[in-house]
């Protein structure tokens, strides 16, 4: 009696326990063989199958075809050996649509040890995963999202020059590259502003449109002149992308900056070269009719001259015979560079070259209170330059004549002669007022000239001269300290 209580209390907790399942639990029983013999109401709701539809009907009914066929071995492996199994299993709906439950499968035995039962408790969880597979879908968006902006940002990093700025124009990024054409470190550029950079060339007026243009959320983009931290200037292409914010304005702009440097250079000498061209073009003819009515017109102004007793007229006459000698000698400034130039080189020794120039011009340089100081080692005393001698003669000339002319109260000229093994390499350094970087890097165009008197053909000649001779010349100044003009000319070896 007291054993039947006992089975009658037990038997009551189930109940009650299987009553509140069955309130809030997806409850379903199944016979040894997989055979629905129970389920829930909960069950039939999230099943779609009426109670009687379903039962005596296996689980598979219920395959969504998600699972493998060892995920379901495994789970009867494991409740056949009288353990709980639990997990998640997706299943299909009969109306063909799908739901997650999370499920615990626990086994029951009879008084003989055997299972009789499985009693499967499950959670719809289908909300929870479809969140999940959301969250992952998002993430995964957002990881390849991030992977692609990586890869984007790895390729502006390599190929161009990157900052990022506040809507004030604050620095607040630069990448790698634009640390090593500016020459200043990322410490030193975040926080300041672009006008660290400026290099003077362009006006207020170019920055005004500018800022004007990418204040209003419009891409900006053209070429921009700038200075290094070392003094040094370059060029970069830039564009310029405004940041907007939910109301449409600018809160960041990025600026995303090509070098062009060379580019640049290449551009300034193919116009020097083709002003070259034109004036060489123009020369021959040019000078030949010039120098046709001069003759004519100095021995007439010579004859004049010579019977003049009048020495108010005869000072007359010298001016007028001045200015047709200026005008002769920038006739043959053009024949210079008239084409096509049949330039006759032979072997000559250049310290021969640069001795006989400067022994030419001794009255003058004495006259002008210059000291030249002339500096080589004595084994280059034979260094051989393939060269037309009067030309070569004429740029050392005229580079001694500018560097006399540009110390006014005297001083010493250094010209210093320098060998490697393929070429000659001659300084010409003065201590005289200098030239301003802004006049440097025009030297050598046509009729510029920073002198009072200048025609601007001379330092363009030089440049041609050198040039035909495959060789360079560069120039280096700063005000009150003085002038070096580099000239390198092919040495000839063996």
């Amino acid at each position: 009696m007291a054993q039947l209580d006992k089975l009658m209390t037990i038997d009551k907790l189930g109940s009650e326990m299987l009553f509140a399942m069955d309130l809030t639990n997806v409850v379903s029983v199944c016979d040894p063989a997989g055979k629905i013999t129970y389920v829930n109401d909960r069950f039939c709701e999230i099943s779609k199958y009426r109670r009687d539809e379903i039962t005596g009907e296996k689980y598979s009914i219920l395959n969504s075809d998600f699972h493998s066929r060892k995920f379901f071995s495994n789970l009867w492996k494991i409740v056949r050996r009288g353990k709980v199994w639990e997990g998640e299993i997706k299943n299909k709906a009969k109306d063909g649509t799908y739901y997650w439950v999370h499920t615990t499968i626990i086994p029951f035995e009879d008084e003989n040890g055997e299972i009789c039962k499985y009693i499967s408790i499950q959670k719809d969880i289908t909300n929870n995963k479809e969140t999940e597979g959301t969250l992952k879908l998002t993430l995964n968006k957002l990881a390849k999202s991030n992977k692609e902006l990586q890869a984007i940002k790895h390729a502006l990093d390599e190929s161009s020059i990157v900052a990022i700025t506040d809507r004030k124009g604050t620095i607040t990024y630069v990448n790698d590259t634009f640390c090593e054409i500016s020459k200043y470190s990322r410490e030193e550029l975040i926080g300041q502003d672009h006008r660290i950079l400026n290099s003077g060339h362009h006006s207020r007026e170019f920055f005004k449109d500018l800022w004007s243009t990418i204040g209003k959320g419009e891409v900006w983009q053209g070429e921009i002149k700038n200075r290094a931290k070392d003094g040094s200037f370059y060029w970069v292409f830039t564009t310029i992308v405004p940041f907007l914010n939910e109301a449409g304005k600018p809160y960041q702009y990025a600026a995303i900056r090509n070098d062009i440097t060379e580019q640049k250079k290449s551009e300034e000498l193919l116009l020097r070269s083709e002003k070259l061209s034109i004036i060489g073009e123009l020369a021959a003819g040019v000078a030949h009719e010039i120098r046709n009515p001069l003759t004519t017109l100095k021995g007439f102004m010579e004859f004049l001259n010579a019977d003049e007793k009048d020495e108010k007229k005869k000072t007359y006459y010298n001016l007028l015979l001045e200015e047709i000698e200026r005008i002769n000698f920038i006739a043959g400034e053009f024949m210079l560079l008239a084409k096509p130039q049949a330039v006759d080189l032979s072997d000559k020794r250049l310290i021969d070259i640069v001795q006989k120039v400067i022994k030419f011009l001794e009255s003058e340089i004495h006259l002008k209170d210059v000291v030249i100081k002339l500096d080589y080692d004595f084994k280059d005393e034979d260094v051989i330059v393939q060269c037309e001698e009067n030309q070569l003669k004429q740029v050392f000339m005229n580079l001694i004549k500018n560097a006399i002319e540009a110390m006014p109260d005297g001083g010493i000229l250094h010209i210093k002669i320098t060998v490697n093994n393929e070429s000659a390499v001659l300084y010409f350094k003065d201590e005289g007022v200098g030239i301003p970087p802004e006049k440097i890097k025009r030297l050598g165009e046509p009729f510029y000239t920073t002198k009072e008197k200048g025609t601007g053909l001379g330092m363009m000649v030089c440049f041609k001269i050198i040039q035909n001779h495959h060789g360079s010349i560069h120039i280096e100044s700063k005000e009150n300290i003085g002038t070096i003009v580099t000239v390198t000319l092919p040495k000839k070896t063996g």
